[in-house]
């Protein structure tokens, strides 16, 4: 022990201690190490833990088997378990739940669910009780508070979700404005960037897929700029390059085909099979077209 206080109340338990009040209350645990000023200063028999940084795991009394590295990394955790900080301020509201991580400034830093992964500067920043989300890249799940079972891979994806729960987005600003739509997936560059109270959505592909949708629901966009301008329209099914571009209202409609009912705007009910089908269709309604 090196440092005023460092391991000063220690009994029989073991580690290694460096700072001023570094691991000052250790009576029996064991295997800890404390390098910064108060790092698990209050750990009485806590055992197997790392703490690197000034204030790192300071509150921890029992909790054990964590690696908190960097300034308040982990310092309000007490009895939390299995949990792994590193970063500035990380995980740094965490009290009493266990097996979340977080690597990057801020990560979870408001965090007290479980079963967390964070990823990134800023990443999760604001999650109080949310479980079970996984985020990677700089802001993503940013505002998340009690939202549940999220996946967000990329910049600012997921960034604006607050309490909805069971999303995956992966590619930059993929479902960036989602606040309490559920079970909606998107994947690629912008993809459903715009929907925010929208459910059960499926956006693949880059260029705004769905990209401007904001209530709809229901919708299946696949393929570059696949419904890209659909606002509030639900129970579209797009699949292809280009298809049902420019629909903004329209619902239930079916397009397979590279452009097929490119044009349609508000139009509902059309079906559409083939490259170019129904291409120039803006507001005719019930039509079927199969074949190139």
């Amino acid at each position: 022990a090196v440092g005023y206080r460092a391991m000063i109340d220690n009994t029989s338990g073991t580690g290694t201690a460096v700072g001023t009040t570094a691991l000052e209350g250790q009576t029996t645990g064991t295997q800890n190490t404390a390098v910064g000023y108060r790092a698990l200063k209050v750990n009485t028999t806590g055992s197997e833990s790392v703490a690197v940084g000034s204030y790192a795991l300071g509150a921890n009394t029992t909790g054990g088997a964590h690696v908190a590295i960097g300034y308040t990394a982990l310092d309000a955790n007490t009895t939390g378990n299995y949990n792994t900080a590193l970063g500035y301020e990380t995980l740094s509201a965490n009290t009493t739940t266990n097996n979340s991580t977080a690597v990057g400034f801020r990560a979870l830093k408001a965090n007290t669910g479980t079963e967390n992964t964070a990823v990134g500067s800023f990443a999760n920043y604001t999650n109080t009780s949310g479980g079970q989300n996984s985020s990677l890249g700089y802001n993503a799940l940013g505002a998340n508070t009690t939202g549940a079972g999220n996946v967000a891979v990329g910049k600012s994806a997921l960034s604006s979700n607050t309490t909805a729960s069971a999303n995956t987005a992966v590619g930059y600003n993929a479902l960036e404005l989602n606040t309490t739509g559920t079970r909606n997936t998107a994947i690629g560059y912008t993809s459903g960037a715009a929907l925010t109270t929208g459910n059960y959505n499926v956006a693949l592909g880059s260029n705004y897929s769905l990209g401007r949708a904001t209530t709809g629901s229901y919708n299946s966009a696949i393929g570059d700029g696949a419904l890209a301008t659909a606002t509030t329209a639900s129970h579209n099914t797009a699949l292809g390059q280009g298809s049902l571009h420019v629909t903004t209202t329209g619902e239930n409609n079916t397009s397979v085909g590279s452009q097929s009912l490119q044009q349609n705007t508000t139009a509902s009910n059309n079906t559409a099979v083939g490259k170019n089908a129904l291409y120039a269709n803006t507001t005719g309604a019930s039509n079927v077209a199969v074949g190139a």
